[in-house]
């Protein structure tokens, strides 16, 4: 990141478009915060190290330069970060470890990374915060250590904490990211007035971190995106997509799931029969973790005596399914070529009963219930 010794030649790098958090990289970038890469990257899932992050905080915070040298013995004169190690050392902003080392190559944690910020705001930091606030706030506060909650619950009240996609996720021990780090330290220099919240400065590119939530239990009409009715034998899992059918809303009346949103997941076994299970679903070419499931689908013997009709025509057959099927259905094997005809081949095996089978519908939708909470940040 900053201290990165050839800087891109332009501001906006070409690995950032469409990135979450490249209103604040290219906003960094502008104010000489941050530098990318001479190939034109900026690389923004990338760690970074603690010798990157000390530059960042110096530029950040417009501290003056030290000429000392550290008292860390692994950082010499010579390293190409010396002297920003020194002057945030020396403003009390970042310290080694009790074996006195700075460990400069080591990534910086999240947590890390935001004490050092709210150390940075000082005296013109008038929130309040509690640890409670944490707990009430995060699935994993737990996971915080003890030494920085009073900072990180700081953080947190000011706005300074941006999680993404999942704002509900702080994953305090997790090595930052360069996106990470670009868009905590643009809200740190937003709290303390050198820089204008994104959004409010027209020289800035426009975009508001914005996370919408859609609740627990709503249902998420789909269908699958094969055109023809699945056969799915009791012990199968199937990858697939299928297609959201009707756009849904947030509490706010904001369509924030369009119709025609993907959703990939897999059918697998369940008691009674089979159920999906969504993994993820893409928004406007975001991928987001989607945690919902359908009811049961029920299994059924003789999928002819069904109200989807005839079983094997037009119908799409996994191999579980079509071994299934190439056995006796109640009084009336299915013939090798019925099979065939589907796109898959099969047998007859014997004169032997069928294990059950269920089928999924292209034309009737499935309804998703959401397991948990669907964070969106748009």
């Amino acid at each position: 990141m900053a201290g990165i010794p050839a800087p891109a030649q332009a501001q906006r790098f070409y690995d950032t478009g469409g990135h979450w958090a490249s209103a604040y990289v290219n906003a960094l970038a502008n104010a000489g915060v941050i530098n990318g890469f001479p190939d034109g990257s900026f690389r923004p899932n990338q760690p970074v190290t603690r010798a990157q992050f000390a530059t960042i905080v110096n530029g950040a915070f417009q501290l003056s330069s030290s000429v000392g040298s550290t008292n860390f013995w692994d950082v010499p004169p010579s390293h190409w970060a010396s002297r920003a190690i020194s002057t945030a050392a020396a403003n009390n902003l970042v310290a080694g470890f009790p074996d006195g080392t700075y460990r400069p190559e080591q990534p910086v944690t999240r947590t890390e990374t935001l004490v050092v910020l709210v150390n940075g705001l000082g005296s013109n930091f008038q929130q309040a915060g509690t640890i409670q606030d944490l707990s009430n706030r995060y699935r994993d506060a737990a996971a915080i250590p003890g030494w920085a909650a009073p900072s990180l619950a700081l953080a947190s009240q000011a706005g300074l904490i941006v999680n993404y996609p999942d704002p509900m996720l702080l994953e305090p021990n997790r090595a930052a990211t360069r996106a990470e780090v670009a868009a905590f330290t643009y809200q740190a220099m937003s709290q303390r007035g050198i820089l204008g919240s994104i959004g409010q400065n027209p020289n800035n590119p426009t975009f508001n971190v914005q996370v919408t939530t859609v609740a627990a239990g709503t249902l998420m009409p789909v269908v699958s995106t094969v055109p023809d009715r699945l056969l799915i034998a009791p012990n199968e899992t199937r990858p697939i997509s299928m297609i959201v059918q009707n756009p849904i809303r947030n509490d706010r009346g904001d369509i924030v799931v369009p119709y025609g949103s993907r959703v990939d997941g897999r059918f697998e076994p369940a008691v009674g029969g089979t159920r999906f299970v969504a993994e993820t679903v893409v928004i406007d070419n975001q991928v987001y973790t989607l945690s919902a499931q359908s009811d049961v689908i029920a299994d059924v013997k003789d999928p002819r005596h069904t109200s989807t009709g005839q079983v094997v025509q037009d119908a799409a057959i996994g191999a579980a399914a079509g071994a299934i099927l190439g056995l006796v259905t109640g009084d009336r094997a299915i013939a090798t070529e019925e099979l065939l005809a589907a796109g898959v081949a099969g047998s007859a095996i014997g004169n032997v009963t069928a294990p059950r089978v269920a089928i999924i519908d292209p034309n009737q939708p499935l309804n998703l219930r959401l397991v948990q909470d669907l964070a969106l940040t748009r």
